[in-house]
């Protein structure tokens, strides 16, 4: 027997109206973990909620949903990833093997990756570290399959960025503060070319309402 909550999912999808149905939804969720030798990574602190809220929700409402991340969802294609350059590898496979209608940059990509150091580096000393920039996954996969776009932006002002971006042909830019990453809920923008909705609540709650501005 499935589980409970598998149960509940398919069956608030049969009364949902399915809006979403035949749609193909790639979502990115959680944080990257990039080695910086053999026991030790750089990360950040997001637990990949907002992600399962977007993929579930999406779920609900009748897409199949695709989900790249480092865990692994109920009622969903689960691609496994570690870090940026694999996510990068897996988000642009499924843009060339399947049709890809809406994609969700909601991962905290690792916009930067340690210079590798083999072994374990000894404790007990300084470390420099040098850090080298990686390539914007979103700018990839806007120009591989053309999808409808919903990025985030992390930051306490982001809103010029996010403007640029909506003019640049994305969709819809969801803005939130660091203290909403790993958080449970948080206050967020959600700015379109038509204006800006601000939400807080539950990472449920604000799934919700970013569907809710696509349809």
């Amino acid at each position: 027997i499935a589980d409970t909550d598998v149960i509940v999912l398919h069956a608030e999808r049969a009364v949902s109206g399915r809006p979403l149905a035949g749609k193909r939804v790639l979502i990115t969720s959680g944080a990257c973990a990039e080695p910086l030798d053999d026991v030790r990574v750089l990360t950040t602190r997001s637990t990949g909620r907002m992600g399962r809220a977007l993929a579930l929700e999406a779920f609900r409402l009748g897409a199949d949903v695709t989900v790249v991340h480092s865990g692994s969802f109920p009622c969903v294609k689960n691609v496994p990833v570690s870090t940026a350059a694999e996510m990068r590898e897996a988000v642009l496979r499924v843009c060339r093997d399947e049709r890809v209608d809406i994609y969700v940059s909601a991962a905290a990509i690792s916009d930067f990756a340690p210079e590798r150091r083999e072994g374990k580096i000894p404790s007990g000393s300084s470390l420099t570290v040098r850090l080298d920039p990686l390539p914007k996954v979103i700018d990839e996969v806007t120009a591989a399959c053309r999808p409808v776009t919903v990025a985030f932006k992390l930051g306490w002002d982001e809103e010029e960025q996010a403007r640029a971006m909506l003019e640049a042909g994305v969709k819809m830019v969801v803005v939130n503060a660091p203290p909403a990453m790993g958080a449970a809920e948080g206050s967020f923008k959600i700015m379109t070319p038509d204006g800006t909705r601000d939400v807080t609540g539950s990472k449920e709650e604000v799934a919700r309402a970013i569907w809710s501005g696509l349809l």
